[in-house]
């Protein structure tokens, strides 16, 4: 049954089969006459059953609903052409994400495009030939374009009590809009604070510094203070400032692994994410799934990239692959560590 987290807003938990998420957090927003529903689960029956069947308990019916999403990832907007179909619906979603999520859905040559530019950071013909099926974009996508109605920073949602501010937090993708109830200090974060895990911080072309967006994002929405953030995974944050700070202290070790592994050494991305270390437990590099696979190397990418934007790190272009090494700053930054300690 969907859980009342605030008075009229309410969760409801929508299964991610076979997906290390394993489940969405959707959220219904009460209102007047229409009600907002802030993301959807997965283009699969099990997501539409228990989505659809937890609008019904709660005795709301899709044609009185709009639809806002908070960033491209078929998680997080699967269904939205389905509600979209549904005359009157309003689906807001930030520019650039919302036209990213309509380039999704033209088909094969798109999805190609974005997993073969992967190929010159080292991911191998096989594993790009395996996501072009097994990538949950690929499989679970929106079944169609959807005529998004964007939203931009500054923009106010009103549905019932809950008067929406909308904010712009790049990072987790390069559109990713969060929605924040100032009066009550709600926090509707997405996939930018998550409770239990941390969020995946992957590279893209629209993003050359995508984990310094990221925590540019997380110092933005610090500021407001949030006493209760509605995460788009698994459980809610209560001390917003606190989970900041562990996301934060996460990326510093993080950056410093990445740095430890290239000692010594020049090395792609996909060379260097086996080396990291990831929470898929018990399971050795060579058995993660290809879409794993997939988020770890992009993941490797985006702190390489950070790295690099801050000097530590240096990009080596050779032939048709990008590799990564040391810097002398980098160095230099260890040897005056060294004689600190």
């Amino acid at each position: 049954m969907p859980e009342e987290v605030a008075s009229g807003i309410f969760r409801i938990e929508v299964p991610l089969p076979q997906n290390p998420l394993k489940m969405l957090n959707a959220y219904l927003v009460r209102g007047e006459r229409r009600h907002l529903l802030v993301d959807t689960g997965f283009n699969r029956q099990e997501c539409r059953e228990a989505l659809f069947g937890a609008l019904g308990a709660l005795g709301v019916r899709p044609g009185e609903i709009d639809l806002f999403i908070t960033h491209m990832h078929a998680d997080h907007c699967g269904l939205a052409a389905d509600l979209a179909a549904i005359p009157g619906t309003v689906v807001y979603a930030g520019k650039d994400d919302g036209e990213s999520i309509n380039r999704l859905s033209d088909g094969a040559a798109f999805r190609r495009f974005l997993l073969h530019d992967m190929a010159r950071h080292g991911c191998d013909a096989e594993l790009l030939r395996e996501l072009e099926t097994s990538h949950p974009g690929v499989r679970y996508g929106p079944s169609g374009k959807i005529a998004f109605t964007a939203v931009d920073e500054g923009d106010t949602l009103v549905y019932g009590e809950s008067r929406l501010h909308v904010l712009f937090v790049p990072g987790h993708s390069p559109g990713h809009m969060v929605l924040f109830d100032a009066q009550r200090r709600i926090l509707f974060a997405g996939d930018l604070v998550l409770g239990d895990i941390t969020p995946n911080i992957s590279r893209r072309r629209e993003m050359p510094d995508a984990l310094g967006a990221y925590l540019d994002s997380l110092d933005k929405v610090e500021k407001l203070d949030a006493a209760l953030t509605l995460t788009g995974h698994r459980s809610l944050v209560r001390d917003t400032a606190k989970r900041i700070g562990e996301l934060r202290a996460h990326h510093a070790r993080r950056l410093a692994e990445v740095r430890g592994i290239l000692e010594g050494r020049t090395a792609t991305a996909a060379e260097v994410a086996p080396e990291m270390t990831w929470s898929i437990r018990g399971t050795a590099w060579t058995d993660f799934p290809a879409p794993q696979k997939w988020f770890a190397i992009n993941e490797a990418l985006a702190h390489l990239d950070h790295l690099a934007v801050l000097g530590i790190v240096a990009r080596e272009e050779t032939g048709d692959l990008t590799r990564f090494r040391l810097s002398g700053k980098a160095a230099a930054t260890g040897a005056a560590h060294a004689r600190s300690s």
